[in-house]
């Protein structure tokens, strides 16, 4: 199911488009859903971008390791798909276009410290067991404010709104 397009207003119509595929893993324990919150008081789903070659299992299983330190989670089902067009920061490129694919996920132990990249570990990405409507009014909250809005957050609202929807 594809959940929507989230596409920056001030993008021009056409132009040169780089493209990136991405996996999220949807990881409940109980009431509790495993994301990362970051210093500004957001949270987003665990995943990344999937590597030349590699499989959407494979790179879940690796971006659950690397950010949250968890070895031995599975990957399900497909539960829904988002799109994201922004002003691409390489010059070649008018557009970044990204595909964010997220599958529920079981299983999962804690095994090793969290490997962040710069920007991770800047913005201090910590794993919390969190519920849904916790994690959706933190982001919320963090919208409202404009301080510290990540380029990912309207996507990981939408996707936690539409999680709340469906526990209803």
């Amino acid at each position: 199911m594809q959940l929507g397009i989230f596409r920056a207003p001030d993008l021009p119509p056409g132009g040169r488009v780089i493209e990136r595929t991405a996996v999220r893993g949807v990881l409940f324990r109980g009431p509790e859903l495993l994301l990362l919150s970051s210093r500004h008081g957001d949270y987003k789903f665990p995943g990344g971008g999937v590597e030349p070659g590699e499989s959407f299992e494979a790179a879940l299983r690796r971006e659950f390791r690397e950010e949250c330190g968890y070895d031995a989670v599975a990957v399900g089902a497909e539960l829904v798909t988002t799109r994201e067009e922004v002003a691409a920061i390489d010059a070649e490129y008018d557009v970044f276009g990204m595909t964010s694919h997220y599958f529920e996920c079981t299983g999962g132990t804690p095994h090793s410290e969290q490997q962040l990249e710069g920007y991770e570990a800047e913005l201090e990405l910590t794993p919390q067991w969190v519920t849904v409507a916790v994690a959706l009014a933190a982001n919320q909250s963090v919208l409202e404010s404009g301080v510290g809005v990540m380029r990912w957050l309207v996507r990981e609202t939408a996707v936690l709104e539409w999680l709340s929807e469906r526990s209803r």
